[in-house]
């Protein structure tokens, strides 16, 4: 049943949709400005629709090498981030919401302190470098394979699972492991659903670690090359040397560059995000 016409839900339906508008519109431009006639748009201009239509911009973009290394590699680092991720946090959050798990109380504090500080980029990058792992796609995904927020998430969630389908499982003669795989993890398919949306995400942003960590172009990600691409149109205007590319037709290239590299996780979205508020609230509310 509708629920009956208020003013106040109309104000609270205004106040959302004037939000998304405002979140949407900054993307909407991106598409507008990457589609239209290079020659008939310039730099802040305000777009409501698409001015000519050429794809030219995509076409300079997919025809670059680079680009095609950086997308190989940002899914590779995605991947494996991601399952490595999962693999880490979902096993830790098992073990911690075990309360007969020795000490328990003092690995909680323990993790809950790396909320709060952390070594810094220099430690952080004299570790990675005593450890070998410069200019390795390890450098990307093994210092941030524990997130302690995804941690304590998962942790609730798993203490919401009734102690007497664990207790019925170890009569059968199940241990933790099996307990684990059979039980714990195929009832929290929307948490890891929510978690891995997370952490997929995470990796495939990530601009910094890169940065730090790789130096090699070879194992360039998207977001360098989309640094790369727009540092280096800048100085071209700059320096008045466009080659094939001219004032206007830079800023197609920077912004389908953006869409390009934002398109795969638009893609994916759709198909996680009936989990995703179904696992927040269950890995949020304690029972």
């Amino acid at each position: 049943m509708l629920r009956a016409f208020s003013p106040g839900n109309a104000v609270i339906g205004t106040v959302l949709l004037l939000f998304a508008v405002i979140t949407f519109m900054p993307f909407y431009y991106v598409i507008l400005t990457s589609v239209s006639d290079p020659d008939l748009i310039k730099e802040g201009e305000l777009l409501l629709w698409p001015k000519g239509f050429d794809l030219t911009a995509y076409q300079i973009i997919l025809d670059n090498n680079r680009f095609l290394t950086a997308f190989v590699n940002t899914v590779h680092r995605t991947l494996l981030g991601t399952a490595l991720n999962l693999a880490l946090q979902l096993s830790f959050a098992y073990v911690l919401s075990k309360r007969y798990l020795p000490g328990q109380k003092l690995f909680m504090l323990y993790i809950i302190i790396t909320m709060l500080f952390n070594g810094g980029i220099i430690p952080t990058y004299l570790i990675v470098k005593g450890t070998g792992l410069i200019d390795t796609i390890w450098a990307l995904v093994i210092p941030s394979a524990i997130s302690t927020w995804n941690v304590i998430l998962l942790k609730s969630f798993f203490e919401n699972v009734p102690s007497s389908m664990e207790e019925s499982a170890k009569i059968d003669g199940a241990g933790d492991l099996t307990i684990f795989y059979r039980i714990y993890l195929p009832l929290s398919t929307a948490s890891i659903a929510t978690i891995g949306l997370f952490i997929a995400v995470h990796h495939w942003n990530t601009y910094m670690d890169a940065v730090v960590y790789i130096h090699s172009p070879k194992l360039h990600v998207l977001q360098i090359f989309l640094r790369d691409m727009v540092v280096q149109l800048e100085m071209a205007a700059v320096l008045g040397d466009m080659g094939v590319l001219n004032e206007t037709s830079s800023l197609s290239v920077r912004t389908a560059s953006i869409f390009l590299v934002a398109l795969p996780v638009i893609l994916v979205y759709p198909f996680i995000q009936k989990y995703f508020v179904k696992g927040v609230m269950l890995g949020a509310v304690k029972g």
